[in-house]
């Protein structure tokens, strides 16, 4: 269930306001619907045509809110209520934190799936501070269906304090967005940011190295924004590296990269490329530096691995090649 409000700092309906041309309610209904929940619901106030619109886009559920000028509780409540008979628990999100990834939510998700019975009440926290998203089993829908106001579930969770199991998150992908400077300050943030191509070669996935390098580059503290795993034909692979057309290694390149899946991803973050490009290392690996990524996992220089961009500009065409816009929304 995902709670959609007017948000009178931000004026008009805050969950319509576009961070870098995406509705904040699209990227939290597109990271709720990258996960195992069952399914997601957007809860509109019953006269939110736009609202009801996206939610049709979106192919989720719009959920008319109760007593819409009530407050949190009326989303709640209409949610609950909305629930299908054998669901075993509800995930209260809101529209106005658009940067929890997928992982995020199904962290919250894993926990409570990981002891139901002990942990009803899973709950997000970021440092010392706890907040939303908040899980709800079953067994506190009646409760839920009894709040009024502006609670959007705090008196069951400070009635069953001994059930709350808190799930640690980052805090800037928790923070929310309240006012004008924090959507403009925003905008601008993400649009600073920078992305590359990374491709786990054939060798790295015959080899069943995919999890080691796709950890390391989480390590790095790069993100993993759009992944797929590929089985590259003639055509695309000499398409992808035609710049190489003249040089004698072309034909076995295209050979080699045909030879097995490779994994593509857009990862996303400051000075990605040069930032990639070092945790990858030396083209043949008999130079690369210790930990890097090709001193690791590559067999030798033909077949080594790895490939990122070599430039910005090089990096927004080797995306644009294996990924479309819808793929990349940016969260």
């Amino acid at each position: 269930m995902l709670a959609a409000g007017r948000g009178r700092r931000l004026g008009g309906a805050k969950h319509l306001l576009p961070l870098n041309g995406v509705a904040l309610a699209e990227r939290v209904v597109r990271a709720l619907a990258a996960t195992s929940a069952a399914r997601v619901s957007l809860v509109l106030a019953p006269d939110d045509a736009p609202g009801r619109a996206l939610a049709a886009k979106l192919g989720v559920r719009a959920i008319p809110a109760e007593s819409p000028d009530e407050g949190r509780a009326a989303s709640v409540r209409a949610a609950v209520r909305a629930c299908a008979p054998d669901a075993r628990a509800i995930l209260v999100a809101l529209a106005d934190q658009p940067f929890l990834e997928p992982a995020d939510f199904e962290r919250l998700l894993a926990a409570h799936r990981a002891a139901p019975t002990t942990r009803t009440i899973v709950r997000a926290r970021y440092g010392a501070e706890p907040g939303t998203p908040v899980l709800f089993a079953r067994a506190h829908f009646a409760e839920l269906l009894e709040l009024r106001g502006r609670d959007g579930g705090r008196k069951v969770i400070e009635a069953h304090h001994a059930a709350v199991f808190l799930v640690e998150l980052a805090a800037e992908r928790g923070r929310d967005l309240d006012t004008p400077e924090d959507l403009r300050l925003s905008s601008a943030a993400h649009m600073a940011v920078e992305r590359t191509l990374s491709i786990v070669k054939p060798d790295a996935v015959r080899a069943g190295k995919l999890g080691a390098v796709l950890d390391m580059i989480e390590r790095s503290g790069l993100r993993i924004v759009a992944m797929k795993m590929l089985q590259l034909d003639q055509v695309e692979a000499e398409g992808f590296y035609a710049v190489h057309r003249e040089r004698p290694f072309f034909k076995d390149l295209v050979k080699f990269m045909t030879s097995g899946p490779v994994v593509v991803s857009v990862l996303e973050g400051d000075d990605a490329v040069a930032r990639y490009r070092k945790l990858m290392g030396a083209t043949d690996p008999a130079k690369a530096d210790a930990g890097t990524l090709r001193k690791q996992f590559a067999s030798n220089i033909e077949q080594n691995a790895v490939h990122g961009s070599d430039s910005a500009e090089n990096a927004r065409s080797e995306v644009a090649y294996f990924f479309s816009a819808t793929e990349l929304v940016r969260r």
